[in-house]
């Protein structure tokens, strides 16, 4: 018997060895996703980080959070906005624009708090569109950007 439950514990080990093991590599580089509320997007030589709107409520101003970092080696003019607004904006080569420190004010925002809305962005001569999260000042960490 206890050749038995030697043999059996002897190929039990790499099995169980091997299922602890698979927990411990790295995702591949293909899966990455937006572990923040924005949304991210790549475009025309941007990556979109985290985009998302707050606002008070539907129909009041919406401040767009998030980041644009210009991955290539020349200044991107582009235009940000939703159906009724359009703002204009610069990145330097290899730049980038933080929302947080750079007050962008959509003058009113289409859906209310909880929702999600298309924000669409022109660059380099092609346009695209996007779906972000609205959010309202309820968490604290948003309530300084919430248009007044």
């Amino acid at each position: 018997m206890d050749n038995a439950r030697s043999a059996l514990a002897a190929m039990l080990a790499p099995c169980v060895a091997t299922l602890l093991l698979m927990g411990c590599t790295p995702p591949p580089d293909e899966d990455h996703y937006a572990v923040a509320v924005g949304s991210n997007k790549d475009f025309a030589g941007l990556e979109l980080r985290s985009i998302f709107i707050v606002t008070s409520a539907e129909n009041e101003p919406g401040r767009i959070l998030g980041t644009i970092f210009n991955k290539t080696d020349e200044n991107i003019d582009l235009v940000i906005g939703d159906r009724d607004d359009e703002l204009p904006m610069s990145i330097s080569a290899g730049g980038k624009v933080e929302f947080q420190d750079s007050p962008t004010v959509l003058n009113s925002t289409e859906a209310r708090p909880g929702a999600r809305t298309d924000l669409t962005i022109e660059a380099r001569g092609d346009t695209t569109s996007f779906d972000v999260a609205v959010l309202d000042g309820t968490l604290e960490q948003y309530a300084p950007y919430v248009p007044k």
